[in-house]
Parts: structure tokens; sequence; C-alpha cells
């Protein structure tokens, strides 16, 4: 069938380049023309199959292992490893060049990039070719339409010259050349199923169908259709190819046809809500210490926020744009707000491990903020693998304020979709877990990794192997609600803070997947950290000291999150203030917020505002201050305070269920 899809389009554009003129084009005779390839996944495959990626994979993973194996038979011959390793030497330099430059180190992937720009770049040549400026309405010049691109005038499609490539000679051979060139392109790209490609080639169809100025006739294969749950129209043909043509002048005005670009380069595409200054002396490395000042006119609250990111992200997750941004909304509550920057690690940092991360910064940071605010308790707030390391520190200071005799300022914990149960069987992480067992080859990724960090297109990889076809369908996402008024713009923070990830230090990697992901370490009270105590130094953390200093922990996790699934978001329900931490409840006991959401959840206003307002009002009920009990003895007891009345919480029906 592809075969024959291809000889009809030679013979067509063969006569076409004759200036045999053909009959009117229609939208199913092109939509029959650029015919079926690997970019409408026939197949119907769910995920995404990097195929000539995996497949050199699979050969450098077999020849490593054969060159490990040699070097071992040989060694005791005193035959030089570097005989055996040296074909690696160009692979490794063109690793580490790409890793300081910030590309991919796969030449496969940036070749699928490449093509993907490519095709995008077409898509946009053909809609500029096909419309043109006119005198915009007043009704229009008021309303600021997305398509609007000067005050006074508007991009429109130009139906002459639509009708003119549909029926003359010269225009069907440039429609079809075009078209001819797409098809190429497609049959070029590395990867099959669910992909970024398969999205564009949906928006091709759909301008094939505004040229011709009819929808196709079979209604499953009108791109971005609304139809009712028993597949009948809910809109007629001229109000959807009315959207089609927003859709297309909408990402023409914003130049979005390509995505990675748009939100790279795009001036809409600017990251933070909130101004913020690097906190004098706070920089390690690429690490610092942000503080964001209260805006004009709000109260101080007296109470401090520190905000702890995941090191395989920017930080900017808490603080995307005006109105989804956490440190906004924090920051109109009156916190002195404070958040870790891991910054972008350099090679300087390749050595540095998770107790660097999770144990120095942290104690320095904290230091700081309580020189700077001696009186006040300092609330944490802690996203995904943020709140995974901070755990296990927050036990261990515990721990040293027990032995030292001091109070313990922190005594609220809000973490968001933070993981902390990795096994198997009830967490969820198998996939991800198998995937590791499968792929991941330690000495590997020393070897091209040991001195450059691992870039975030290796990590990216490995979350898109969990969340099936995700590529796709965050390109079909955006290009579905282009048509929509503003659409555009909201999207670019997202889109830019997804495709700029930070490089994740080789050796904190190394001892994320062996001791907490794969072994599971902090669950089972098998991590450790240093300390300023000797008698705790390099010992297993006492995860339970957090059940005796009765910290308060919120966990607010997601349904749909394959990320750090609702099984393995369980710090709230094993250690803290979990005495009758069944049904809702306060009086400063912990709070399970379950939802039906997805792992960043805050890149939509309303799941935003639901989970402001939860944990504002989680961190309203002030736990009593720490005692450490080697001075409680010498201290008068203070005054108990009775918990407030318990009240049942109504169940958030398809916005999912609250268990406090």
């Amino acid at each position: 069938m592809l075969a024959k899809s291809d000889t009809r389009l030679q013979d067509l554009a063969d006569e076409a380049r004759k200036g045999l003129a053909l009959p009117r084009l229609t939208a199913d005779f092109l939509d029959t023309f650029i015919g079926v390839t690997l970019a409408d996944n026939p197949a119907y495959y769910k995920d995404t199959h990097h195929w000539q990626s995996d497949f050199n994979g699979l050969c450098l993973k077999n020849l490593f292992a054969i060159s490990q194996a040699q070097q071992d038979m040989w060694a005791p011959f005193g035959v030089p490893r570097e005989f055996f390793t040296g074909w690696m030497k160009p692979l490794v330099k063109a690793t580490q060049e790409a890793v300081a430059q910030g590309r991919d180190p796969d030449a496969v992937a940036v070749r699928g990039h490449r093509i993907e720009s490519a095709y995008a770049s077409r898509l946009r040549t053909m809609v500029i070719a096909l419309t043109s400026e006119v005198d915009a309405s007043d009704e229009e010049k008021a309303e600021k339409k997305d398509y609007l691109t000067r005050k006074e005038t508007k991009l429109v499609f130009d139906r002459k010259q639509c009708d003119r490539v549909c029926e003359t000679p010269a225009g069907q051979t440039w429609l079809l050349g075009q078209l001819a060139s797409l098809q190429a392109l497609e049959w070029q790209y590395p990867s099959y199923g669910q992909t970024r490609l398969r999205a564009m080639k949906k928006l091709l169809r759909s301008l094939l169908q505004v040229i011709t100025g009819e929808p196709l006739s079979e209604l499953r294969r009108n791109p971005y259709r609304k139809t009712s749950p028993e597949g009948t129209r809910l809109q007629s043909d001229e109000e959807y190819l009315q959207d089609c043509e927003l859709r297309l002048l909408a990402l023409l005005a914003h130049d979005a046809f390509d995505i990675r670009r748009f939100a790279l380069e795009s001036p809409n595409a600017r990251l933070g809500a909130c101004e913020w200054q690097t906190l004098p002396g706070s920089e390690v490395y690429s690490v610092r210490l942000r503080h964001y000042p209260r805006p004009e006119g709000v109260k101080a609250n007296g109470k401090t926020l520190y905000m702890v990111s995941p090191m395989i992200n920017r930080c900017e997750i808490f603080d995307l744009a005006p109105g989804k941004s956490v440190v906004e909304g924090m920051l109109q509550l009156g916190y002195d707000v404070y958040m870790v920057d891991y910054g972008n690690p350099g090679p300087d940092q390749s050595h540095l491990g998770l107790s660097f991360y999770g144990k120095t910064v942290h104690d320095k940071y904290l230091d700081m903020i309580i020189d700077r605010h001696p009186e006040q308790q300092i609330e944490v707030m802690a996203y995904c693998m943020g709140g995974t390391l901070f755990m296990p520190y927050l036990a261990r200071r515990i721990e040293e304020a027990e032995l030292d005799g001091k109070e313990v300022k922190i005594r609220q914990v809000a973490l968001m979709t933070t993981p902390i149960h990795f096994d198997d069987d009830t967490s969820g992480h198998k996939p991800m877990r198998d995937l590791i067992r499968e792929h991941y080859d330690p000495a590997i990724m020393q070897a091209f990794y040991g001195t450059s960090n691992l870039p975030p297109q290796t990590i990216e990889s490995g979350m898109h192997a969990i969340q099936p076809g995700v590529a796709f369908n965050v390109a079909e996402g955006f290009y579905a609600r282009a048509n929509f008024h503003g659409a555009i713009d909201d999207a670019a923070p997202f889109l830019h803070w997804l495709n700029s990830g930070t490089r994740f230090p080789t050796v904190a990697h190394k001892e994320w997947i062996e001791k907490i992901f794969m072994g599971n370490e902090i669950w089972e009270g098998r991590y450790c950290l240093p300390s300023s105590q000797k008698k705790l130094d390099g010992k297993p953390v006492k995860m339970d000291a957090l059940n005796t200093a009765d910290i308060a922990i919120f966990d607010y996790r997601g349904q749909r999150d394959p990320i750090a699934p609702v099984g393995s978001c369980l710090s709230s329900e094993r250690w803290g203030s979990t005495r009758e931490n069944i049904q809702m409840t306060r009086g400063g006991l912990n709070r399970t917020i379950e939802k039906n959401i997805g792992h960043i959840f805050v890149v939509s206003q309303k799941l935003l505002g639901e989970y402001l307002e939860t944990v504002a009002d989680f961190l309203k009920d002030e736990p009593p201050r720490h005692q450490p009990k080697s001075t409680a003895a010498k201290k008068v007891p203070p005054a108990k305070t009775g918990a407030r009345k318990r009240t049942p919480v109504k169940k958030a029906g398809d916005s999912g269920s609250q268990t406090q």
C-alpha cells in the first residue's frame, strides 16, 4: 500500500509538471495523496519507539561488555585497557562536547529534531503562501484576537490563492511538490508510534481542509473536530473549518509551528512571575538560595517558607508565570519566601553525591535563614525529588537537635507529588524500575558522563518511557488549543520549562538510582547521611524522628501521576503527626490530599488555586514549638492546646478525594 502511494504521488507530480491540469483538488484526494507513513502510527502504538536510538544503544552496550570482558581476560598479561577501550574515546569526547553545549548527545535524536523543525518550517511556508493581510474591523481591533499581527490589519486565508493551488496546473504543481517534500521527511524520521511528528501531520491534514474549503468525508479523520461520545458532529462544517483557520493563523502569528523553537525563543515564554535576589553568601558551585521579597502592601505573617525544588528540573516549577506561580500565592499570604535553586551543574560538580545536595546545602541555607529570622518558625514546601531528599534530611536534623538540645524550627512540611516508597508491588514504580534493570548500566554512564554530568535529554528519555505518548500528547494538546484566544501565550512558559531541563551530577544520579529508587533505603531505614555529631555521622537516618518531633506533614498526590504514583507518596501516612490520621482532622495533624491530577498540576490555574487554598488551610494549624528531649526535664511543660473540632470533608467528586 505504501509503495502504491509513492508511485501514485510520482505520477501525479509528473502530470502536474507537464501542465496537464488535474480536476480541482479535494480534501479527500489530498489526504490520499499524502499517503500513510509511520508518522501516522498505522499500527496504533500507545507509546513512542525511537528505534534507531534504541538499536544504537544496544550495540554500544554489547560492544562495551565485550571490551570489558577482553580487558579482564588480558589484564593479567599486562595488556593496557586502552587497547580494548580506545574505540570509545571519540564517542566520549563527542558526548562531553554535546553536554557542555546543551545539545542532546544522541545524534539520532538530534536528526529527529531537525526533521521536526524542517517539517514545521514547510508547514509555515505553506500557510504564509496562502494568507494575506486585510484591514481589521473595529470590533476585531477591540477584541485583539491572537491572529491579529498589527493594530490595523489581520491575517486571513486568501481564498483566491487557495483556489489557485487547487485548480491551476502551476498551483497544483506547487502544492503537490510541498506535500511530496513533507512525505520525504516523514520517511526519514527515526521514530514511530505516538510521536511529535504525528501531531504535526494532523496539523497538515487540518491545513489541507482549509486549502480546499471542505472537511474530510470520513469524520474520524477530521483533526480536532468536536464530536459527541457517540461519534456524531457537534459543529457544522463551517464552524469546524473556521476553527481550523483560526488555529493555523494563530500558530503563524506566533511562529509556533515548531514547538521546541517557540518554547525556547518566544518572548512570551519567559519564566517567572516574581522578582528575586540571590541571598549573598549562598552560592555554592551552581547552587544558590533565592529570596523573594514580599510585594508592596502585603503584610508579613511572621513566618518563613523554605521551598525545595527538584534537582532534575529548573526551580521555576514553583514560579512559572503570573497566575501560575506557587511563589506568587505564598507571597500574598505574607510569607518570607526562600527557594533552593540548584542551577545547571557543571563538570566541577560531577563528583558530588546526594549528601551534598540533600544535607550540606540545606544545613547552610537553613542556618542562613535562621540568622535572618531568629524568631520565626520555618515551614517547608517541597516538590517531587526535592521532598524525597528533604524528608531524611529533616529526620537527621531532628536527631542532631536532640543531641545538641536545640530547637527544631521546622514544624510543618508540605509535599507536592513526592515519592518516598519504591518497590515493585504497591508503589507504582515497577515500570521505571524494570526500565532501569533493562537499560541502566552504571559503568557505561560513568564512562560517558563521569566528568560531564547527565544531560536533561537523557533524563527526559527515561521519563518519557513511563509516560506513553507524552511527546505526542503535549504537541497535540498545544495545536488543538491554539485556536482559543490567549492559549498559545498561556502555554509558552510551561513549554519553556519543559524544554530547558538541567544537568544531573553524575555521582548524585548514581546514588539516586542505586540507593533510593532501586534500594528503597529511605523507606527501609537504611539511608545514611553525614552529620556534625560523631554518633550520627555516616549512620542510617532514623526516620521515626519525624514522629517523636511531631512534625505535621502534608502530602498532595495525583491519581494520574506516573512519575510519583499515589502508592509511593506515603510520607504523611507513615511519619509525623499520624495519630487518628484517617478522616479530615485539624489541630496540626498530617493531611493526605489525593486528586485526579498529573505530576505537573501547577500549570493549571484552577488546580493550582485548589492546591494553594488547601495548603494554606494546613499551614494555619501551627503545631506546638519543638522541645528537645534532652532539655525537656529542665523546662516546665507548655500548656496543652486543644485541637479544633474534627470536620468531615465532602469528597471532591471527579477532582479527587481528601483523606487526612
